[in-house]
């Protein structure tokens, strides 16, 4: 059976996951952008510009991801769980907490209303699973990532070649910086929770255009695990960021993929 999906932004994370699933037996239903520049190319009855039309082509779908802006969850992503799975890869809205409202919690009871899954992508964070199968035994998570200014978004100029942003809960970073730090509060769910992972966020000119984010977990048991990654930076993203993203959509639809698979 075909498997069905929407896509809510089309950017560069948006428009290569769409071109991805062109060649596979997956059907991109519907689109949203709040630009029609971006999606003048696409058939008009694939491309929107107003939620409220994306939101009437949700039913029957298999999957709608998010990859936009932490605000469509809030804004829509218990409506979309009441009529489909969804996977947000704007992962920092998971953290968004206050005395008033909890994200996560609210969406996964539109999941149980509506017998849907929210799926939470892996963000580019290697072995996820692994960390994820250790979870109970993890006691301090810090993850600390270095990026070019141009990589980040400031209000302000920088001065010298390092200026450290942030160094706290996982949580609150996730307020202020919501496009930069997905991965981080991926890895934080995935282990000690938003609360209490570690976050580090370095401005780093000498980075050039690279990206680097530094993973570190100790056990209870004493047992330490150290991840470092480095790839060049696409605006916000990078080139990983789309091929971990493809997995989880795959993956998300059961659809496997060419070669080994590994469970």
């Amino acid at each position: 059976m075909t498997k069905k999906i929407g896509i809510i932004g089309y950017g560069f994370l948006g428009e290569s996951l769409y071109e991805y699933l062109k060649k596979t037996d997956i059907k991109v239903c519907a689109i949203f952008n709040r630009s029609s520049e971006k999606t003048q190319d696409l058939p008009d009855a694939l491309a929107f510009t107003e939620m409220r039309d994306f939101m009437s082509k949700v039913d029957g779908l298999d999957l709608v991801v998010e990859l936009a802006h932490p605000d469509i969850s809030r804004d829509w992503g218990g409506q979309i769980l009441e009529r489909c799975d969804y996977m947000p890869c704007s992962v920092a809205a998971l953290a968004n907490k206050n005395l008033k409202e909890n994200l996560k919690e609210n969406l996964l009871k539109a999941a149980k209303s509506g017998c849907t899954r929210l799926l939470v992508p892996h963000g580019a964070v290697v072995g996820i699973d692994n960390i994820y199968e250790a979870r109970e035994n993890w006691q301090e998570v810090t993850i600390t990532f270095r990026k070019p200014p141009t990589a980040i978004d400031l209000d302000n100029e920088l001065e010298g070649d390092e200026t450290v942003l942030f160094d706290g809960p996982v949580t609150e970073i996730a307020e202020k910086y919501p496009r930069n730090v997905n991965a981080m509060v991926a890895c934080a769910l995935a282990t000690v929770g938003t609360d209490a992972a570690r976050a580090r966020f370095v401005a780093d000119r000498r980075m050039n255009n690279m990206l680097r984010g530094e993973f570190e977990f100790k056990g209870k048991d004493g047992s330490t695990l150290s991840i470092v990654k480095e790839e060049p930076a696409v605006g916000v993203s990078s080139p990983g960021m789309v091929t971990s993203i493809i997995g989880s959509v795959l993956r998300a639809l059961q659809v496997d993929a060419d070669g080994l698979n590994f469970v």
